[in-house]
């Protein structure tokens, strides 16, 4: 399977290119309240996109099972892990999607599938990626396709 990163997917962009957009922390915050009580459980520990590519929060389900999910700060994209995010750190595991994302997909989100951020870096599709992209990931040398859309590179 290849996996495509679009432009935008590292956080980088060129001098000259066009701003990056953006994926509001409101909107995310919105959606996650909504996915938790989808979850029949609560929401904590909502963190905007600062010094990294993603917006974060924890979903607590009804029976204890804490998810976090990630966002995009610049493209439409909700991933899941089953712990934090150390700072600094690539995300340790991608979860499966739970049953409880519809909120997301009802936003126009897109929920990438653990398998697909699992993709090796040598299988992704990086052509629509813009030079300073392609500089960042020959620097940084991530592993799977997610660690190079969930990063904290500077």
């Amino acid at each position: 399977m290849v996996f495509r990163l679009e432009r935008g997917s590292t956080g980088f962009r060129d001098a000259r290119g066009r701003a990056l957009t953006r994926v509001e922390p409101t909107l995310f915050r919105a959606v996650c309240f909504a996915a938790a009580r989808e979850a029949g459980g609560r929401l904590s520990e909502v963190a905007p996109a600062t010094r990294r590519t993603f917006h974060s929060a924890t979903v607590t389900e009804e029976h204890g099972r804490r998810l976090t999910v990630l966002c995009h700060a610049h493209l439409p994209l909700i991933a899941f892990t089953e712990g934090p995010v150390p700072p600094g750190d690539p995300v340790p595991g991608f979860a499966p999607v739970p049953v409880w994302s519809d909120p997301f997909r009802t936003a126009g989100f897109r929920l990438l599938e653990a398998d697909e951020l699992a993709t090796p870096m040598t299988r992704a599709d990086v052509t629509a990626l813009a030079s300073t992209e392609l500089a960042e990931i020959g620097y940084h040398q991530p592993e799977r396709a997610g660690d190079a859309l969930f990063n904290w590179w500077d």
